[in-house]
């Protein structure tokens, strides 16, 4: 089975020509369940087909009792190639519909840097799934793959 998505639509403050003049921009959004040592939380974020990795704001972990002291760092940059610093960790990601529920662990990123949306990226996400982008009907759809080391 599959876990299908539909498209978010964001609002813009003008037309979109590339779209035909839409006032409005399909994004695919997921709901995804973030669980820690003490919590968890539910964050919509962007599948990011381009993004190298899955990124939460610090901020979240703390609210799940994910302690980043000692955490391994890094450094990742997006659109203005501004480098943010990283800390990674180990959380349970799920994600479900009505029909299915996945849930794995996953070595994830935390950053103090702007995040319009946390993002689902290849390691930690989009590594263990085969992602179908349905551009005609605005949805995506996310079928496990042989990497998903799930239940």
């Amino acid at each position: 089975m599959s876990l299908r998505f539909r498209y978010q639509l964001a609002p813009t403050s003008g037309f979109v020509i590339p779209l035909g003049g839409r006032s409005v921009r399909p994004r695919p959004v997921v709901p995804v369940i973030v669980v820690g040592h003490t919590g968890s939380r539910i964050r919509e974020a962007i599948l990011d087909t381009a993004s190298d990795d899955t990124v939460f704001p610090i901020s979240l972990a703390a609210q799940i009792g994910v302690g980043l002291t000692g955490a391994p760092m890094g450094k990742g940059s997006g659109v203005g190639l501004i480098a943010v610093p990283l800390r990674d960790a180990e959380v349970t990601l799920r994600i479900a519909t009505n029909q299915e529920q996945r849930e794995w662990q996953a070595w994830v990123s935390f950053t103090s840097g702007s995040l319009r949306r946390p993002i689902l990226g290849f390691g930690g996400f989009l590594q263990f799934f085969t992602a179908t982008f349905y551009g005609d009907r605005e949805e995506v759809e996310l079928s496990v793959n042989s990497l998903y080391p799930g239940t």
